[in-house]
């Protein structure tokens, strides 16, 4: 592996999400490039195993890093990506935090420019979340069903969010000056349920406290489509509001409320998307391993196509 040079708008990374197809990294990184793609994007779904596999092959670019990577085990057994930096155990949030500065440190060495965060959630019952897509699949989403759960679930968020919202903040304190010293921006990504943190509103606030060039917003575009269809915020509001803190974003299609479809194969606005990323944000296609080989393999000129890359 080689340390990533300067990206520009031609670039593109393949997320490692992919590789969960493969045994073999060296087939993967060998599929990735015949696919078109530029860079990696190292995912969660790395193990220390297949990094260590990765590292090994000569001519690897890496443009990004998703926290926690590699996803080992935490101190009760569990998986990193299970902590969150919202926790109100301090135990937990220092947990997360630690396994943070150990991808920021990952970065730092292969000179990625990103290390994208997850902030965590809001301890409200995901069952609420769960029924209301159901709902919405069963085709009730002007329901007076639909609307009272959503509004209860709304609700019930905004009441028990803003202890969560200064444990993120305390968190990200602590992770701006460990990766402002390495050279590494922080992005906040956007979320795919209505209970994460944070929504619009918080992450406007969130990113009020630190400077543009060390903490910015990742704009996953299969969670902010899911989170409009489901009636939450409009997808385009994200961009705007946005626009000027955004480092990079997810690229993957939707299907009524599934995502992490291959780009082209679903129903995603994609002129929305090529008309609102700055120029010189990061790319990354998040391509669920479940996608035919066939459908990965076309992503990259899709996206050539509406003038995304």
């Amino acid at each position: 592996m080689q340390v990533s040079g300067e990206i520009t708008l031609t670039d593109i990374s393949l997320s490692t999400m992919w590789s969960m197809n493969y045994q073999n990294m060296t087939e993967f990184i060998r599929d990735a490039r015949e696919f078109g793609f530029t860079h990696l994007e190292l995912n969660t779904s790395l193990t220390p195993g297949k990094l260590n596999e990765l590292r090994a092959i000569e001519g690897v670019e890496v443009s990004s890093v998703h926290a926690p990577c590699p996803n080992t085990l935490t101190s009760d057994g569990s998986r990193a990506s299970s902590l969150s930096l919202s926790s109100l155990n301090e135990d937990e949030r220092q947990e997360a935090v630690n396994f943070t500065k150990s991808t920021i440190d990952l970065a730092s060495e292969l000179k990625a420019r990103v290390v994208i965060l997850h902030a965590g959630w809001v301890d409200a019952n995901p069952e609420m979340e769960k029924e209301l897509r159901n709902l919405h699949e069963r085709g009730l989403a002007e329901s007076d069903e639909f609307q009272d759960l959503k509004c209860k679930l709304t609700n019930i968020r905004g009441f028990m969010a803003c202890p969560h919202i200064d444990a993120v903040k305390e968190s990200l304190l602590e992770l701006a000056g460990y990766a402002r010293a390495r050279k590494v921006q922080l992005a906040l990504e956007n979320r795919v349920n209505s209970y994460e943190i944070p929504n619009i509103d918080e992450m406007l606030d969130i990113l009020e406290e630190f400077q543009p060039e060390v903490v910015g917003y990742w704009h996953d575009v299969g969670h902010a489509e899911i989170q409009a269809r489901l009636g939450f915020t409009p997808h385009d509001e994200w961009l705007m509001a946005l626009e000027e803190r955004l480092i990079g974003t997810h690229l993957h299609d939707v299907r009524g409320i599934r995502d992490h479809f291959a780009p082209g194969l679903g129903e995603q606005n994609w002129d929305l998307i090529a008309e609102s990323l700055p120029k010189n944000a990061l790319r990354v296609c998040e391509i669920g391993e479940w996608n035919d080989s066939e459908d990965a393999h076309k992503a990259v000129a899709f996206l050539q196509s509406k003038g995304i890359v």
